[in-house]
């Protein structure tokens, strides 16, 4: 009988012990999850895993310009930023086999954009967009293995092969065997650049190169040029806070504080309570009335890089009012939905993956 009660015992208490660390879990990956990717799985994914534009379809096609329920490789690759963040490899295997599968061809070449079913009527790539599959892409070799390496190596290779001039440019045409002759500052990527450069994908001297123009940018107002070409570095009479925070983070990576850039966003802060989505250059004065979930998230990861984070709280509490938090709204964690249940999907990537990295700190 005693035996019989001692193993009772010993059953209730691994049974007590199984709950709970199935409890733990649980609440772990509620943690871990975001309600902006259940949102986006639910309303801005393609019957064949591609991750649309927008949640309403648009029928009318643009070459430069994403609609409807078309595919960017920016998603794709903001997605497997995020996968990473969180850990999840089945999210990332599932974003590597939609790359291998409508996106990439198989010398390395990435379209930027698709449709709906998965095809691609434009023959252009995007440099920011693919430096970003790619650098996500060897840190998924290093944290989980597999073959992820190979196919960012091939992407490597073909920017390596294809870039006609002695640094990076933003885009290929495929179509026409043209190369931009211009790179913009939001596009230079200095630790997937560096990474290519130390697996031999790219010469030392095109590397420093590329990754000088940003290091070496003048600031005129608080603000970046937008490109820079053969005549020099050029600034635009209206900026855009998403390239200017894109730049500002990149450019953090190389452990450069941009004072300036920082002073106008805590002035912004502080004084108007917000960072419009864009600014006249000259003076420094809003443009538009409108605030972008996408321009925080970029302020909140680079505020997070440089230490700031007094400032990067207020700019995610900021962030954070354009979700939706209503548990039994349809559009539960959707960022920026209007009344017809549209968003865009950089509205949505971008502060989900601000936010892990946020909460992760």
């Amino acid at each position: 009988m005693n035996v019989q009660v001692k193993g009772v015992r010993i059953f209730a208490a691994l049974l007590i012990i199984v709950i709970v660390i199935g409890i733990v879990l649980l609440f772990w990956n509620n943690k871990s999850s975001s309600p902006t990717q259940a949102f986006i799985e639910k309303w801005l994914t393609n019957p064949n895993g591609t991750i649309a534009t927008y949640v309403l379809p648009d029928d009318e096609f643009e070459t430069d310009l994403a609609k409807g329920r078309e595919a960017l490789s920016e998603s794709l690759g903001l997605w497997m930023q995020y996968a990473i963040v969180v850990d999840n490899r089945k999210l990332f295997e599932k974003a590597h086999q939609t790359l291998i599968a409508y996106f990439m061809e198989e010398e390395g070449f990435i379209y930027w954009k698709l449709n709906e079913l998965g095809t691609s009527q434009v023959y252009t790539n995007a440099l920011v967009d693919d430096l970003r599959i790619m650098e996500a892409l060897f840190q998924a070799q290093r944290k989980w293995g597999g073959n992820y390496g190979m196919t960012a190596v091939i992407i490597g290779e073909f920017w390596n092969t294809q870039s006609q001039v002695d640094f990076l440019t933003d885009y290929y045409d495929l179509q026409y065997g043209y190369s931009s002759k211009t790179i913009s500052l939001s596009y230079i990527d200095p630790v997937a650049i560096e990474s290519m450069w130390e697996r031999g994908l790219l010469d030392a001297e095109k590397a420093q190169r590329t990754i000088g123009i940003l290091r070496k940018a003048p600031m005129k107002g608080g603000f970046y040029p937008k490109s820079y070409g053969a005549s020099g570095y050029r600034f635009t009479d209206e900026v855009h806070m998403v390239d200017q925070g894109l730049a500002a983070y990149h450019q953090a990576k190389l452990g450069i504080v941009s004072e300036d850039f920082l002073a106008f966003v805590k002035k912004e802060i502080s004084e108007a309570g917000v960072v419009y989505g864009r600014y006249k250059l000259g003076n420094g004065q809003p443009t538009v009335e409108y605030e972008s979930p996408s321009v925080y998230g970029f302020l909140l990861m680079y505020c997070m890089e440089i230490g700031e984070k007094e400032l990067a709280e207020k700019i995610y509490n900021r962030m954070i009012a354009f979700r939706n938090d209503e548990k039994d709204s349809p559009y539960y964690g959707g960022y920026s939905v209007d009344k017809s249940g549209n968003t865009h999907v950089f509205d949505n990537l971008v502060p989900m993956l601000a936010e892990q990295v946020y909460l992760g700190r």
